[in-house]
């Protein structure tokens, strides 16, 4: 296809000739055609060939009398076409100029206003040249910095005192360098007024030989927002319930190089099953205790003492020495403390008391850092506990290895966790009269590295020190669901099987979750029965009631789990609901020698009979025991002495045999 043509008489590539173009070329062709004619008509007249040539020669003149004619109208027409085109050209040259003082105006009324902001702009604003004169500066500028002064034609060195030139003058060189804006916040001390913050910014300008060519930058004052952001850091290094440190506090007192000294002493404290009470009684109550547990160690800390809350139930305490070492009294200090903060706590109109396990270390024999120091005073508590809890324990060098079994003893339970290397291991409860399984109990094992299970005894009181227990007890219960979902999906008659779950998951989030599975497969709840350890019982709380009456709700049987290993408090008995009472191994291996302990197991049985509660002994080994236990009326009864726990699928078969044999 070729290409349009306008009326401007140009030729446009592959094209026509334009209009203008075609008539000169015709004006031409007429002017030629005409002086032709006319030579060859007054040529024939001129031989005088008599009639004919006198005719034709007529003929060719009347021709180029038609020539010249319409020569003459192209020529107008040529002519008139010129004028047309010499009239758009000088209108666009009108238009072009209107245009040319119009966007002269523009600019020139933007160059007005964008001077008149440049100048009103209420922080320093400035331009450079590359050589880091000050070509442009505002009046905020000359007003803040130069005390009135224009800085123009000088340089960072002559307005700014050495430090500040310094450093005006390299970031300006590294933005023309990277060509690339430039940050910096500095504290500017100016004579005559106070320090202020300032937020600097730094733009290269660029030529168009991308070449730099200058500096553009501006100062924001950020004073405020600078006040305002010490407030956040510290908020954030404050527990907001004891206004001691957190753990983000802890942290920065531990890497400040100035905090050790060579008699400074740590002390990891605990409150022995705190969890307990905050996880039954609520946040609010929990709170409550320990805003006036705080006001008992500050009262026996010295003013430099650093004090930290690092978790629900933990302090950690760096105690300084006094000046004076025969005044030292931090040996006394200390043992008033432990007694001080076993004393009750009133929470409303109600009393609570708990024991405190305190691990403690102190330098140098037991680090040189502070970071070292509660690193080995939590090893200490780890053993206070060990040892019975509600004591103070120091440390020693022989935990060292102690301290790196535990951190393994942690990485394993989390990989477990976070990989499910877990197992489920059931133990049968049987009734010894007649033989039949009564029910079942779901035993979680880790698997180690090399293939080696890990039993409950070696891990479960890290899980609930550290929180963990709650993720495991999630795992253990889904399991346990999803097995009595299975046998009932099958047709088969399911037996009960428990689950022990930590007082920590007895909470709304666990309610949420069973009753999920009631509305989805009510029926499966109906063979699940919950055990919870006696000794993990908070004291006498309705909020945990309420919460094992809704459990109860849902047809879930609820066992208590270890009883005599804790208080043993036959009188909550009724006020809790409980249907089975699982005895502990603590009162049965010893209960065929002892006349007392046989007195107090048959007290126990008989009321849990009269209470329409089933009693179970666990841990029943021999047969000697056996027959003790079945003696005073116990028949549930749960050991060795009939099956130790196995993996999942040896136990399904085992239970199976077991009862064809029985058939």
């Amino acid at each position: 296809m070729n290409a349009r043509s306008d009326q401007s008489g140009v030729n446009i590539p592959g094209g026509q000739k334009r209009p203008l173009a075609k008539k000169l070329g015709i004006l031409v062709g007429l002017g030629f055609g005409a002086g032709l004619f006319m030579a060859l008509g007054i040529w024939l007249f001129t031989l005088g060939l008599g009639p004919s040539g006198g005719v034709f020669g007529t003929l060719a003149l009347f021709a180029s009398f038609a020539m010249i004619i319409a020569t003459i109208r192209v020529y107008a027409s040529v002519a008139l076409s010129i004028a047309q085109n010499d009239q758009k050209h000088l209108q666009n040259a009108l238009i072009q100029a209107k245009d040319m003082l119009d966007t002269s105006k523009q600019l020139r009324d933007e160059h007005v206003l964008l001077q008149s902001l440049f100048q009103n702009l209420p922080f320093p604003t400035w331009l450079k040249d590359r050589f880091g004169r000050y070509l442009v500066v505002n009046d905020a500028l000359q007003t803040q910095w130069c005390d009135g002064k224009s800085p123009k034609g000088e340089t960072d060195a002559d307005v700014l005192n050495p430090t500040l030139s310094e450093a005006f003058m390299a970031a300006d060189e590294q933005a023309l360098k990277t060509l690339k804006r430039q940050v910096l916040e500095l504290k500017m001390d100016i004579t005559g007024q106070e320090p202020r913050w300032y937020r600097i910014e730094r733009h290269p300008l660029v030529g168009e030989d991308r070449n730099p060519v200058g500096v553009l930058g501006f100062a924001i004052d950020i004073t405020a927002y600078k006040a305002v952001d010490e407030e956040l850091r510290a908020g954030q290094w404050v527990d907001p319930v004891t206004e001691f440190s957190n753990q983000q506090g802890l942290r920065r007192f531990m890497d400040d190089d100035t905090a050790y000294e060579d008699d400074l002493w740590c002390l990891h404290i605990d409150i022995d099953h705190f969890k307990v009470l905050n996880d039954s009684m609520g946040n609010d109550a929990g709170d409550q205790l320990l805003g006036q547990l705080a006001k008992r160690v500050e009262h026996l800390s010295a003013e430099e003492d650093f004090l930290a809350r690092t978790g629900a139930d933990e302090f950690v305490l760096f105690w300084y020495a006094h000046p004076n070492p025969a005044e030292d009294d931090r040996p006394e200090r200390l043992e008033d403390l432990h007694n001080q903060l076993k004393q009750p706590f009133a929470i409303g109109d109600s009393s609570y008391s708990f024991t405190v396990s305190i691990g403690a270390a102190k330098a140098p024999h037991h680090g040189h850092s502070p970071s070292e120091l509660h690193q080995n005073a939590g090893v200490a508590l780890f053993n206070a506990k060990k040892r019975g809890r509600n004591q103070i324990h120091w440390y020693h060098t022989d935990y060292e290895d102690q301290a790196q079994r535990r951190l393994n003893k942690a990485q394993t339970l989390k990989r477990a966790l976070e990989q499910q290397d877990l197992e489920i291991h059931l133990q049968p409860r049987i009734d010894c009269r007649t033989g039949e399984i009564q029910a079942l109990e779901s035993l979680v094992r880790l698997k180690a590295d090399q293939g080696d299970l890990i039993y409950p005894g070696h891990f479960m009181e890290l899980a609930e020190h550290n929180g963990s227990v709650r993720e495991l007890d999630r795992w253990v219960l889904e399991q346990t669901l999803m097995l009595i979902a299975r046998q009932l999906n099958e047709g088969a008659h399911p037996m009960m099987i428990g689950v022990n779950l930590s007082v920590q998951s007895i909470n709304d989030d666990t309610l949420r979750y069973l009753k999920a599975w009631y509305d989805r497969k009510p029926d499966t709840l109906q063979y699940l029965e919950i055990e919870i350890t006696e000794h993990h019982l908070p004291e006498a709380n309705g909020g945990f009631r309420d919460q094992l009456e809704r459990l109860s709700s849902l047809g879930i049987t609820l066992a208590l789990d270890d009883f005599g290993s804790g208080y043993a408090n036959l009188s909550r008995l009724p006020d809790l609901p409980f249907q089975v009472i699982k005895l502990d191994r603590s009162f049965i291996h010893d209960l065929p020698r002892y006349d007392k302990q046989m007195a107090v197991v048959k007290a126990v049985i008989d009321l849990c009979q009269s209470l329409s509660i089933e009693v179970v002994a666990e841990g029943v080994e021999t047969e000697e025991e056996l027959n003790a236990v079945a003696g005073l009326g116990c028949y549930s009864i749960q050991g060795f002495v009939y099956a130790k726990p196995r993996p999942l699928s040896e136990a399904i078969e085992w239970f199976e045999q077991r009862r064809l044999a029985r058939q």
